[in-house]
């Protein structure tokens, strides 16, 4: 499995430490996850959470590809054994983000975390808490972040963007750079669930077209830097590390 991030201490991405911060803000959460089909059913192959500074009141801070500050961590897989380790490191920052982010954003959130119940063979208390808190997010629950869907009451928001939200289907990679783009991939769509959110709440704005892909390649050029071929198979240098991965048990 592949790990890549900008954050120092990916397990606490709210400390006041974290690159590419570097004191307390506010942040802004976004969660993404990209689903395999196979035989057995679906599959998590990448997940994504994007972290952006947000204003709690005033206007709306002016967003732009060259000076966005984005946190992030995107999460691969290599092969089918390791996906109940991406549902646990997916649940854990989806616990951290209901209660220290001031908003949380999905794009059919709802969807994802209910599959991600399903397959897990252990409880997965924070996408639980999430799901349970996203049937009811109309309501403002003190102490927990904000929730918007921006495949429901954020579709309609208006911005410019270079991509769509939704997913496509991917596959489990075959090779590093395979991973490395797939990682590019969902956290572009990540960051694209993110802006919309934000501008939904009122906390960015933004002239003409936001070009998603260009703020990733800012954000992650030392981690994603590999140049692909037409099948996107040949990579020119890759610095990011394989994320440890617990012992594998027996499926039941």
């Amino acid at each position: 499995m592949r790990d890549y991030t900008n954050l120092q201490w990916p397990e606490a991405p709210f400390g006041a430490e974290q690159r590419p911060f570097g004191q307390h803000h506010d942040m802004l959460a976004a969660f993404a996850v990209d689903w395999t089909s196979l035989d057995a059913g679906l599959l998590p192959v990448a997940a994504a959470t994007v972290y952006l500074r947000v204003r709690r009141h005033g206007t709306a801070a002016q967003a732009g590809e060259q000076s966005l500050s984005i946190g992030f961590r995107a999460t691969v897989i290599e092969e089918p054994a390791e996906a109940p380790h991406l549902l646990t490191l997916t649940d854990r920052a989806l616990t951290r983000a209901r209660r220290h982010a001031v908003i949380l954003a999905g794009h059919h959130l709802d969807n994802d975390l209910t599959c991600m119940g399903a397959l897990s063979t252990t409880p997965l208390r924070g996408a639980a808490g999430v799901l349970a808190a996203w049937a009811n997010r109309t309501v403002k629950e003190r102490g927990v972040a904000l929730m918007i869907d921006t495949a429901a009451e954020a579709r309609t928001t208006g911005v410019e963007l270079d991509m769509p939200l939704d997913p496509v289907p991917e596959s489990v990679p075959d090779c590093p750079g395979c991973a490395a783009r797939l990682a590019r991939c969902v956290l572009a769509r990540c960051l694209a669930v993110g802006l919309t959110a934000a501008v939904h709440a009122g906390r960015y704005r933004w002239e003409g077209t936001f070009h998603v892909g260009d703020a990733i390649d800012r954000a992650a050029w030392d981690l994603l830097s590999a140049n692909f071929d037409d099948a996107g198979h040949q990579h020119r240098h890759q610095t990011t590390h394989r994320a440890a991965t617990p012992p594998r048990r027996n499926r039941r």
